[in-house]
């Protein structure tokens, strides 16, 4: 933020304006597609709601996924100085780890813009070829929309897992483990912060660790290009917080 300045955030008034109308964009394509399935699902009758909470049930888990494989990626891969992705994407993951409490400072934009810039074109194509009956291009362009809706949700679901205050309700959702709770995310900020990268509600955590799919992307990366990986800073960050706790002892 620069000094007198009223602005509530830190990168540039350009991308401010890009994450406000993808945010208008992308809720208004979402509030279109919730009108759309409701007509497919009453003209359809129970089928029609069974498949779309089976629909809705496979976006989650691949919103989910999809977050952990983003958040592995931002932690681990490239730098600050790759254009573009470095300040507005690579940046805020790093500096995480830093400042864990710097996303309940964010406001609705900063929270939750990058993550409608991401699902913006996806979901306006899968919107665009969306049929209005029940069959399997409705199927997959569905599967696209909730996973974008979920998507969407994870940061603010992350941002709740590191509040010190959350709505009642909030608290009852962690706490029945369709969010991504507070208990479920410390794992992931526990030292060396390798591990439980999914932060939509961390249902797939359990799976992809014990698959090792992250070991496994950083050694076939650095056979291919070990210039790609910063596992360093991880581990730079990890010996830092040692040296701390050895002081404090």
């Amino acid at each position: 933020m620069t000094p007198g300045s009223n602005r509530t955030y830190s990168y540039s008034r350009r991308h401010r304006v890009v994450e406000i109308i993808s945010i208008t964009a992308v809720f208004s394509m979402l509030f279109w597609f919730l009108v759309r399935s409701a007509e497919v699902a009453i003209h359809c009758g129970p089928w029609g709601w069974l498949a779309l909470f089976s629909l809705g049930l496979l976006g989650y888990l691949g919103a989910d996924m999809v977050s952990g494989v983003v958040h592995w990626a931002g932690d681990t891969i490239g730098d600050i100085s790759v254009p573009f992705l470095g300040k507005n994407f690579i940046g805020p993951f790093r500096e995480h780890h830093v400042d864990p409490k710097a996303i309940t400072r964010h406001d609705f934009i900063e929270t939750n813009g990058n993550n409608c810039i991401v699902v913006a074109a996806p979901l306006g194509l899968a919107l665009w070829g969306t049929p209005s009956t029940l069959d399997w291009q409705f199927v997959a362009s569905s599967l696209v929309c909730t996973m974008s809706l979920f998507t969407v949700a994870t940061n603010q679901f992350h941002k709740w897992a590191h509040a010190d205050r959350t709505p009642a309700w909030v608290k009852r959702l962690q706490r029945a483990g369709l969010i991504l709770s507070p208990s479920h995310h410390d794992i992931h900020h526990a030292m060396p912060h390798d591990k439980h990268y999914c932060i939509t509600a961390g249902w797939m955590n359990p799976v992809l660790d014990k698959l090792r799919l992250f070991r496994g992307c950083e050694a076939l990366i650095h056979r291919l290009n070990p210039s790609l990986l910063h596992i360093d800073e991880r581990l730079a960050f990890v010996a830092a917080e040692q040296e701390r706790a050895r002081s404090r002892a």
